[in-house]
């Protein structure tokens, strides 16, 4: 069996906050009219999705209460040093948290963050 796709489910407090952040620092947001009030989704240059979902329908759907807030560190991919520091700028702009400026690490220059629900993203230049 081959697996056809896969994404990140990332519960979240304030569905409209968290998109707002979302769109501040550059993703594309995806809006489902029937689950409007419970998620949206945010999709990366070639088309992979992560799924923002409220909450409350985040543990109906998980079958798990008491979520905590760093479950999985999400990696997003840019092409050039400036744009993980334009990233990162505007992350500290819209509300997130920087938790590492660019720098190079074993090969490769990359920063990390966390964003308003305090998920965890690392950025790189691959």
């Amino acid at each position: 069996m081959e697996i056809n796709a896969a994404w990140l489910n990332l519960p979240v407090q304030d569905l409209e906050a968290s998109e707002k952040f979302y769109d501040t620092i550059g993703f594309t947001i995806k809006k489902h009219k029937d689950m409007m009030n419970k998620m949206r989704g945010i999709q990366t240059k070639d088309g992979q999705i992560i799924m923002l979902i409220e909450k409350e329908q985040f543990e109906n759907v998980s079958r798990v209460s008491s979520i905590g807030s760093n479950e999985a560190l999400v990696s997003l991919s840019v092409s050039t040093k400036p744009e993980v520091d334009t990233l990162v700028s505007l992350v500290e702009q819209a509300g997130g948290k920087v938790l590492e400026t660019g720098t190079e690490h074993e090969g490769y220059y990359g920063a990390l963050f966390s964003d308003i629900d305090g998920h965890l993203f690392n950025v790189i230049v691959m």
